[in-house]
């Protein structure tokens, strides 16, 4: 009995072909994934008065051009401070004196990229 293998085979053309779109798919729902973790994080840290800051963190995807895939984890800026009654615009000075964004960030950094090897390679074992 034999086997064989051959990369004249259309279906195994057509899966490498978009493999590298793929892992670039994979790798973005690691770090969708992990921003996501941040953020949880970083409101857990936060300083809290009036919960205002805490609540404008939040996950953002997007970006032009070839960073249309960015993910972002930002603070302050669409949430208004019942106090000020204006937008949170001092997530930075916060930051400066009581690091919460930093501190989520350092927890989240050290694994990612062992995530992201491994669910590619988890990922391309199932294709």
């Amino acid at each position: 009995m034999s086997i064989v293998l051959s990369l004249d085979d259309r279906n195994i053309k057509q899966k490498l072909a978009t493999l590298p779109e793929h892992m670039i798919e994979w790798a973005e729902e690691v770090l969708m994934n992990r921003a996501h973790y941040m953020r949880d994080i970083a409101q857990v840290l936060v300083r809290v008065e009036t919960g205002s800051l805490r609540d404008s963190i939040r996950v953002e995807r997007g970006g032009k051009g070839q960073f249309w895939r960015e993910v972002r984890v930002r603070a302050g800026g669409y949430v208004v401070n019942p106090k000020t009654g204006r937008l949170v615009d001092y997530a930075v000075f916060v930051e400066n004196n009581y690091p919460f964004m930093a501190p989520a960030f350092l927890q989240i950094k050290e694994d990612l990229a062992y995530l992201i090897k491994n669910l590619v390679v988890e990922k391309v074992k199932d294709a």
